[in-house]
């Protein structure tokens, strides 16, 4: 099994834990592994199609200089990538907050969602208008995940 965990592209996180300096944290996802690579930074590795999420917050001696929510999925061999800070090689970007309003909207988005779905089963459709919806400022669609599959099987057939 080892062997063929390492045939497997990989998406690895790399998460900052450093106090006033910078804080990172997954919010959700399912890592396959996960590595200490020094006393302030771990990294996990998530699989081809795994949808993940996580903060990454950024201080100084004068406060919060960055605070992103972002939200992505692990891409396959051969497919182009967005490139986002600690994730390498990269990986599709599904939902980026970034700043203090758009982040804790996220946040909150986040947490309703997770007390009636599997946070990381929800359609990468549906992330991406989570992502607009912010951006914009505007009210969301409710998931359903009926009309997301749907919305796939629909796509497929084209």
């Amino acid at each position: 099994m080892g062997a063929e965990m390492n045939s497997v592209p990989i998406t690895r996180l790399l998460l900052l834990s450093a106090g006033k300096r910078g804080n990172d944290r997954l919010l959700f996802g399912r890592p396959t592994k996960s590595l200490r690579v020094s006393e302030e930074q771990e990294e996990l590795r998530f699989e081809p199609l795994q949808i993940f999420g996580f903060v990454r917050w950024r201080g100084d001696q004068y406060g919060t200089q960055t605070w992103r929510v972002i939200l992505a999925q692990a891409g396959c061999p051969g497919e182009k990538l967005t490139r986002i800070p600690g994730v390498n090689p990269g990986a599709h970007l599904l939902l980026h907050a970034f700043g203090r309003t758009r982040a804790k909207r996220a946040l909150r988005v986040i947490d309703m969602l997770s007390e009636a779905h599997v946070l990381h089963e929800i359609a990468p459709a549906y992330w991406r208008h989570v992502h607009l919806q912010i951006s914009k400022n505007k009210e969301l669609e409710p998931y359903d995940a009926k009309l997301f599959e749907a919305l796939v099987r629909a796509r497929s057939v084209q």
